[in-house]
């Protein structure tokens, strides 16, 4: 079945059209395979989701997760929105920085931090959410080496199943993430920070896993977690600024999905951080998101070329695309599904079923399997759909394939935005030891 989402388009010519573009144009300009990544859909799904929050809120700050996508334009683009950054690497950090924005807008998250990575963040002033007792000590070290003091909070482990893949559910008590709640680690925590020199803690921050659906894990994770602020307050005398609840709002990837509207998370959540702060006399705290794929995933697509297709009796016919999990790692790792089309006849019928495989040397090597696309000849032009979120951030370069190139679109036009890789970049932190000389 044909399923666009309403930012896409089809021309005179039967093929897609992305951000005033043909993709078959863009194809042939830039090459495949091609990430393509619509301005105007990353700005529409940001001001949405900010929206959502500051019309229930006064004081909200959301922070893209660049883990999602941490290219440097489509960082410019929510910087220009006036995003701030979630951010799980110094380099990524460093992206934050180069685009503009500000340290007091960022926050660090991540189980284990290096001793360089927390010293850019503190003297960047970025709030660092703590994730062990360990890292608490690290911290203030480095605060009193640099010289400063270090913004912080604590990543807490509510213990929240979500409906999700296990390898994206990180709010669980199992999980390697942040201080557990249920136990008291978490309050003891806060009792030792508020004892250091060098550590200022402002916040709290929690997240329960990605691709979220259901607006009740969000709701449940605010009641634990105002639950938490609460008894901070009454038994340590510790007001916090922070409330950061994670991201995790998901996008419908299949045809039976349906959206999450970020309006309906925002109305549980806040009814239930306005209800805290009521009854328990808390000040008013500022409320941190960390959205990263509901913003970028439907804004973008992948273009992969087909070679070969190849007929087995009994079984849908293999499509050969130049794009495979070193692409586009999704559909091997989670068994994630991405619709896909074929963008140069994207008004024909979906008639025939096929497999969709990559080209490289692995049996998990595939992008969808048992999809209807039409009679797929050599030469067509394949579309996935959804990529944007941890599809190029997780490419790789398997078989010495290079990653694909991206361009950016806005109203019919299109510019580079990641060069494609060449064998030199492959090969050039390789070196051969003298002795093999």
């Amino acid at each position: 079945m044909l399923m666009l989402k309403p930012h896409f388009k089809v021309n005179a010519r039967g093929h897609l059209v992305i951000g005033g573009c043909d993709a078959v144009e863009l194809a042939e300009r830039f090459g495949t395979p091609l990430y393509v990544v619509d301005e105007q859909r990353v700005r529409e799904n940001y001001r949405r989701f900010h929206r959502a929050f500051v019309e229930r809120w006064p004081s909200v700050l959301v922070c893209y997760a660049l883990k999602a996508n941490s290219n440097l334009a489509v960082c410019k683009v929510l910087q220009s929105e006036g995003a701030g950054a979630e951010v799980s690497s110094g380099n990524e950090l460093q992206n934050a920085l180069k685009v503009g924005i500000q340290g007091e807008r960022m926050v660090f998250n991540g189980n284990y931090k290096t001793i360089p990575e927390l010293e850019l963040a503190v003297i960047n002033n970025v709030l660092i959410n703590i994730d062990n007792f360990q890292e608490l000590e690290t911290v203030a070290q480095v605060a009193l080496h640099v010289g400063k003091k270090a913004r912080i909070g604590f990543r807490v482990n509510p213990d929240i199943k979500t409906p999700t893949h296990p390898y994206i559910a990180t709010g669980l008590r199992e999980s390697k993430f942040g201080f557990d709640v249920a136990s008291g680690q978490a309050l003891d925590a806060y009792k030792r920070a508020s004892r250091m020199k060098n550590i200022e803690v402002v916040g709290i921050q929690a997240h329960i896993g990605s691709q979220i659906l259901d607006a009740a894990p969000f709701e449940e994770e605010a009641k634990r977690l105002m639950a938490l602020v609460a008894e901070i307050k009454d038994r340590l005398g510790i007001y916090l600024q922070f409330i950061d609840l994670g991201g995790g709002l998901g996008t419908p990837y299949t045809p039976e999905e349906r959206e999450l509207p970020p309006e309906q998370v925002a109305e549980r959540v806040v009814k239930v951080i306005e209800k805290s702060v009521e009854e328990k006399g808390l000040p008013t705290p500022t409320l941190i998101l960390e959205p990263g794929r509901y913003i970028i995933a439907d804004a973008s697509v992948l273009l992969a070329r087909v070679g070969h297709t190849k007929h087995r009796p009994g079984v849908p016919d293999w499509v050969a695309v130049d794009a495979g999990m070193n692409a586009l790692i999704r559909p091997a790792l989670y068994g994630a599904y991405h619709h896909i089309e074929i963008a140069n006849r994207i008004t024909e019928e979906n008639s025939k079923l096929f497999n969709v495989a990559g080209p490289l040397c692995e049996s998990g090597d595939f992008l969808g399997k048992r999809r209807k696309l039409p009679p797929v000849e050599p030469g067509d032009l394949a579309v996935i759909f959804d990529v944007g979120a941890y599809g190029l951030a997780m490419s790789s370069q398997h078989t010495a394939k290079p990653r694909p190139a991206m361009v950016l679109v806005n109203s019919g036009k299109a510019e580079l935005v990641r060069g494609r890789e060449t064998y030199e970049d492959l090969i050039h932190l390789d070196r051969i030891p003298s002795w093999l000389e």
